[in-house]
């Protein structure tokens, strides 16, 4: 008995070995440990067969990993359609959707999130209407997909939670996915509330074998409610009633290794393949979600109050051109620091948000201007004060920051720009009878970091949070009643396509949790930009104006999203000529963008080219000459002095 086997290597060929004579049951869907060249690596058994085509050496596998199958036909389809579609190996998508731990040798039951259970909150009319839609769609045969809008603040956490009851009570499982599940305390705590015993959470900080265990009991169908990030789209539930996806703007959703899969696009193909209902809900829906609502594809639901009718915050722009500055602070605007006053004299609690963690983002030489950058992205090293570091936030390459330029050895280096460890360094100066706490990755750390925190300030024993984005989203404190975002604009101007619609969703999601208990909130941006329509539209509460305007932006090119240039790969003037050039003259008429820059590979060789077709090929079949074609598909030559 022959065995097919896949790996995790960037390969398309499926290896065979030969299966061990003491092995008499099934080996598919197992993993096993199978030589490929010199070195012993885990693969996963795909097929049996009895025999095999040719006269070659078949070695047999060395070990057997899994005493039962970790995967089946589903695991297969799945990853044969992702390698397809992500253009990766069919080893590396299988690899991808599955727990690396191994069996424990002595198995364990998980033990139940200790919290008290609580009863289901009464929801409103419109959360009324949208769970019976969704309920609907449970019921039926064929599941629908639907895209839930809700305003920060509206109760889409509650709408969850229902209509996940309603499948759990049909036998059905279901899947959660949250864009960061240590960041997410108070949404966890909920779920376990309402479901003792039968939710698994999966996360990063889970031990390999925790993660298996907790895959076969998915997969045994004993656990009924899946709550995790991305990865645990993959949950093999055999009889999945519902995916939620919250926060479904989120990047952190797009992988970024081989394969680089997209959570809700695995969740669109397991509703199809399923028949299970797809709920994505964001407050901030990203671009082609709320694109695909309106052509029919996704079912809109929309949430236009609050859950407990409360008004929206007040926000109010600040002009960093024209506000005056703190004279101890310029990052903060004195009708900040007057503000953050009033809240502090009312007992009331302040949320400071400035997405760039560290000290300062840039640090540069006094004398030959030297600025230090990473040796592996190129891109500035971030001071951190409290370790005196320098710190690249892409890969990671850290280092000691010395006195002296090590360039010139005269300067010293200075540190430009402000972070959250500044802001926090500052706020202690402006308000010293004030506990303030700062929130990033240098001071949370692990999980528990970030739960005692949060605590913390849920128990009143914080006044003012200043952090990166790790505080815009996932947060309820009702004595929240003053957020402010110091430097509004900073993703504003980065290269990106998205970048108006990550400034937006950011401002948005941050500016929520501002006034949602009984106490009225305000917001206040600081930024340079306050006529950007992202801005704007996020003052005023108005996704539908920022879609429109994003929108209008892409401009309809036929699916080319903000296209500037076309790169011509290619030696033919005959190809330059009548397929490209005609080609951009058709997307400027289609986009409001009328400048398309063509590159071609070799100049030289379209030159050469159009010689050989002005004294030969224009010739022989009575064609006009290169100059004239280009005349005549209407371009203007430029002639330099």
């Amino acid at each position: 008995m022959f065995v097919k086997v896949v790996f995790n290597l960037p390969i398309d060929n499926i290896l065979i070995y030969e299966k061990p004579d003491e092995i008499k049951d099934s080996l598919v869907g197992c993993r096993v440990i199978a030589p490929v060249r010199s070195r012993n690596i885990k693969g996963i058994v795909i097929e049996e067969t009895e025999k095999v085509d040719g006269n070659f050496k078949i070695q047999p596998i060395k070990a057997r990993i899994d005493i039962e199958p970790i995967c089946s036909n589903r695991e297969f389809e799945l990853a044969k359609w992702m390698s397809k579609y992500y253009h990766s190996s069919f080893g590396e998508s299988l690899f991808a959707s599955l727990p690396a731990g191994n069996p424990a040798k002595i198995e364990k039951k998980a033990s139940p999130i200790p919290v008290k259970q609580t009863p289901y909150l009464k929801l409103n009319e419109e959360q009324e209407k949208v769970l019976k839609k969704i309920s609907e769609s449970i019921e039926s045969k064929n599941g629908k997909t639907f895209l839930l809008h809700g305003v920060t603040g509206s109760g889409k956490t509650e709408i969850y939670l229902q209509a996940i009851k309603k499948v759990v009570d049909m036998g059905k499982q279901a899947i959660v996915i949250l864009p960061e599940i240590s960041l997410t305390p108070q949404t966890i705590k909920r779920f376990a509330e309402r479901f003792e015993g039968k939710i698994a959470v999966l996360h990063s900080k889970l031990s390999p074998t925790s993660k298996y265990r907790y895959w076969q009991m998915i997969k045994k169908n004993e656990i009924k409610i899946v709550v995790g990030a991305r990865s645990a789209i993959f949950s093999p539930a055999n009889n999945l009633g519902i995916i939620v996806i919250d926060e479904e703007h989120e990047t952190s959703y797009k992988a970024n290794e081989t394969p680089r899969y997209h959570a809700r696009q695995i969740a669109f193909y397991r509703k199809e393949k399923e028949n299970a209902t797809l709920l994505l809900g964001s407050a901030t829906p990203s671009i082609e979600s709320y694109y695909h609502s309106q052509n029919g594809k996704i079912e809109l639901l929309t949430l236009t109050k609050r859950a407990s009718l409360v008004n929206m915050p007040e926000v109010k722009i600040l002009d960093l051109k024209k506000e005056k500055k703190s004279e101890v602070f310029p990052m903060i605007t004195q009708k900040l620091v007057e503000e953050i006053n009033k809240k502090l004299e009312l007992k009331e609690q302040i949320i400071l948000f400035l997405n760039r963690k560290g000290y300062a983002p840039v640090v540069s030489c006094s004398h030959c201007g030297k600025v230090l950058e990473c040796p592996n992205c190129s891109v500035s090293l971030t001071y951190h004060k409290k370790k005196n570091t320098i710190m690249c936030h892409y890969c990671g390459y850290t280092q000691f920051l010395e006195e002296l330029c090590g360039e010139c050895q005269i300067g010293h280096f200075e540190r430009i720009g402000s972070g959250t460890e500044k802001v926090e360094e500052h706020l202690n100066i402006l308000f010293p009878n004030a506990r303030i706490e700062r929130v990033d990755q240098e001071t949370v750390g692990g999980t528990k970091n970030y739960e005692k925190i949060f605590k913390r300030f849920s128990d009143g024993e914080i006044d003012i949070l200043v952090g990166t984005q790790m505080i815009a989203k996932g947060l309820d404190f009702p004595n929240v009643t003053l957020v402010g975002a110091l430097f509004a604009d900073m993703s504003l101007h980065i290269p990106d396509f998205r970048s108006a619609e990550r400034t937006f969703n950011l401002i948005t999601q941050v500016a929520g949790r501002s006034g949602r208990g009984d106490k009225k909130g305000i917001v206040y941006i600081q930024t340079y930009s306050p006529n950007h329509y992202s801005i704007e539209c996020a003052k005023n509460h108005d996704y539908i104006s920022f879609y429109n305007n994003e929108i209008l932006n892409f401009g309809n090119i036929g699916g080319f999203v903000c296209l500037r240039s076309v790169l011509v790969f290619g030696l033919s003037s005959l190809l330059l000529m009548y397929v490209v050039i005609p080609f951009c003259f058709y997307l400027a008429k289609k986009s409001n963008k009328k400048t398309f820059l063509i590159i071609s590979v070799s100049i030289f060789s379209i030159i050469m080219i159009d010689e050989v077709y002005n004294l030969l090929i224009s010739r022989i079949f009575n064609l006009p000459r290169a100059y004239g074609t280009y005349k005549k598909l209407g371009f203007n030559f430029v002639k330099f002095k």
